[in-house]
């Protein structure tokens, strides 16, 4: 028995005249959603959800984990974000291209092959584990700036602002100087 249960996007035609509660008990949407279905004529089981359709037979970490280092070589190596998050990255590909093992396998055509399947899958798992670390971590970045100076006790008086903390983000402080008024007479 597989502990991850399959979860999958399926297109779902409804029966022309129905209401919005009759679509709302059938299939268990909003409101909104069943309205939006029904001007549709359909809606998308499991839209928001990630598919997960895994082939235990399919997946190869040998083949995996070397296409995963070559995705990061090429469109994430110039980030120095993503260079600190190598190891995570990486993983994250790994654990998206087994969760897709069963989907790439049925996908793959003459035009498109399943390695090149398997690159965006890496690409695309990749790319939102690293939008979605800063994301979730910007409040840190921002705090940072407000939070060194007053951790190093850097204080500098102005006599338009009284004492204030000044950090230039490399730990050196600077020096704030108002224009000097001259008297040009």
């Amino acid at each position: 028995m597989d502990p991850v249960p399959e979860i999958r996007r399926e297109k779902v035609f409804l029966q022309p005249g129905m209401s919005i509660h009759e679509i709302m008990k059938t299939y268990g949407l909003s409101s909104d959603q069943a309205y939006k279905a029904r001007v549709k004529g359909f809606f998308v089981k499991n839209y928001s959800k990630k598919q997960i359709v895994i082939d235990r037979e399919n997946f190869n970490p040998a083949v995996c984990y070397p296409l995963a280092k070559k995705v990061f070589a090429k469109n994430f190596k110039r980030n120095p974000l993503a260079q600190s998050l190598y190891d995570d990255m990486i993983q994250e590909a790994a654990t998206r291209l087994f969760e897709l093992s069963g989907k790439v396998k049925e996908r793959p055509n003459g035009k498109y092959s399943e390695n090149y399947a398997n690159f965006w899958v890496a690409h695309n798992a990749m790319l939102a584990f690293l939008k979605t670390w800063e994301r979730q971590n910007k409040w840190c970045t921002s705090f940072e700036e407000l939070a060194n100076p007053i951790r190093e006790g850097k204080r500098l008086y102005s006599p338009d602002f009284g004492w204030m903390y000044v950090w230039d983000g490399k730990g050196e402080e600077v020096l704030y100087s108002r224009p000097l008024l001259v008297d040009l007479w």
